[in-house]
């Protein structure tokens, strides 16, 4: 969605730690990203989820304002941010009068839709090794940045990714450790997050994992 062509002028700054709306509020708005990061979180029992974290270009809190439905999240600003408020009537003018957005949105909704329904597969997965390669694996696709040939950078920590994918911080390090051990996974040195040197290899040990325990459930 070409943000810029909705009116800088409409945009608003936000302040690192805002907290743009809560899960559970009604929800009148969706905004769009000019400048910044937004993190989308949910709370699980007594865990902050970690579902996304978004930069300029993208839009959140789009669901409340197409369903009417309250925030299924909370999101909050966590670096300095420029967002552009958009309303359902606004909404609705621009995809009357611009196919083209409406096009961009709903490849946006089912690409999101696509990464919610991979994300719960894998969270109902009973192995911590098979959960933190899958969890890479999809942040990956879903936020990875290509640095290299066969290199992309994810921005996340150990922590992070512990508690979107449900799992104790021991279980995760333990996993990346091994991960690292491969030469699959290495730490960014100087950054906040990791860099998935071998993606193939990644998918290739989940799929011996899943066909060891598959081989261990038939036995």
């Amino acid at each position: 969605m070409d943000a810029e062509a909705l009116g800088p002028k409409l945009a608003k700054s936000f302040p690192k730690g805002t907290v743009l709306f809560r899960e559970g509020e009604p929800g009148g708005e969706m905004f769009i990203i000019l400048a910044g990061e937004v993190k989308v979180a949910k709370q699980v029992g007594n865990l902050e989820r970690i579902l996304a974290v978004l930069g300029p270009g993208e839009f959140i809190g789009e669901m409340a304002i197409l369903t009417g439905e309250p925030r299924s999240a909370t999101a909050t600003i966590t670096e300095d941010a420029r967002l552009v408020p958009i309303d359902a009537a606004m909404l609705e003018q621009i995809v009357v009068r611009s196919p083209e957005v409406a096009v961009r949105l709903l490849k946006r909704l089912a690409f999101r839709l696509k990464a919610a329904n991979d994300l719960a597969a894998i969270l109902l997965h009973r192995d911590a090794r098979v959960r933190v390669v899958r969890g890479l694996a999809l942040l990956v696709e879903t936020r990875g940045e290509e640095r290299d040939e066969d290199v992309v950078f994810v921005e996340l920590s150990a922590d992070e990714l512990a508690a979107q994918l449900g799992l104790t911080v021991g279980e995760v390090s333990e996993v990346l450790g091994r991960l690292e051990r491969g030469g699959m996974v290495t730490p960014a040195p100087g950054e906040h997050g990791y860099l998935v040197r071998d993606l193939d290899r990644l998918r290739e040990f989940v799929d011996f994992i899943t066909a060891r325990e598959t081989l261990g459930e038939l036995g």
